[in-house]
């Protein structure tokens, strides 16, 4: 993902393609010099179009703010305010070729929530979505804000992406995001509900899809262990 300031530039910069809007706030002045061949001569008249470009540049305004709105509705995630699947895509483009122009270290987690058909199931898909939504806070409060980026994948699949970090502190995030849920639901604590996660870090030359490839192996290889562990 890119780290969130970067998304905030390039959001700002396509809706900053709206800005070109504001060349008609002096439309009605034009218009009116073109028509009459003069400016307007009195108070009154420069009243008229001062009032009608600022009505102007109100509505431009109003676009564009709708236009971002749009712009971060489309990026999310509805039910767990994460970035969704298609941020990830090309969040995870952008932070690969970051780490192989800087050289500096990039972790991948691919997280899934485990027996997450038997938590529905059990408790209900109310209970189902409570847990997508504890499980996204989860990730809000550990993540480092303006670096990390946290995003739902779709279902009950998550991932996050952690630039300037290694494997190891990838995973102390991880533990770290168990402890919460484990803190705020007790059961968390009382293992109801777990996750596996694959934790990998990029490698030297390597493809956004190959690195995303190796997370998720390694994410159900975590979750065979789990079951293994639990007969």
């Amino acid at each position: 993902m890119p780290r969130v300031a970067d998304r905030a530039s390039a959001l700002r910069g396509r809706v900053g393609g709206l800005a070109w809007l504001y060349a008609l706030v002096p439309v009605p002045l034009i218009t009116d010099w073109i028509e009459n061949g003069a400016l307007p001569a009195s108070p009154r008249g420069w009243l008229t179009e001062v009032l009608g470009g600022l009505i102007i540049a109100a509505l431009v305004a109003k676009v564009r703010r709708d236009q971002r709105a749009l712009e971060a509705l489309a990026r999310s995630d509805g039910l767990t305010g994460l970035f969704n699947r298609r941020s990830f895509e090309a969040a995870i483009e952008l932070e690969c070729a970051r780490a192989r122009r800087s050289g500096a270290p990039l972790a991948v987690v691919y997280v899934d929530i485990d027996h997450f058909k038997g938590i529905n199931d059990r408790f209900g898909h109310g209970a189902g979505d409570q847990v997508l939504r504890q499980f996204a806070t989860a990730i809000g409060a550990t993540i480092r804000a303006g670096v990390d980026g946290g995003y739902r994948l779709g279902g009950d699949e998550f991932a996050l992406l952690l630039p300037a970090s290694t494997k190891e502190q990838a995973e102390a995030v991880v533990d770290r995001i168990r402890s919460f849920c484990a803190l705020h639901d007790p059961r968390w604590a009382v293992g109801a509900f777990d996750f596996s996660a694959g934790i990998v870090d990029f490698e030297a030359g390597e493809t956004a899809l190959a690195l995303l490839t190796r997370s998720d192996a390694a994410m159900y290889v975590e979750k065979e262990s789990r079951r293994a562990e639990l007969g």
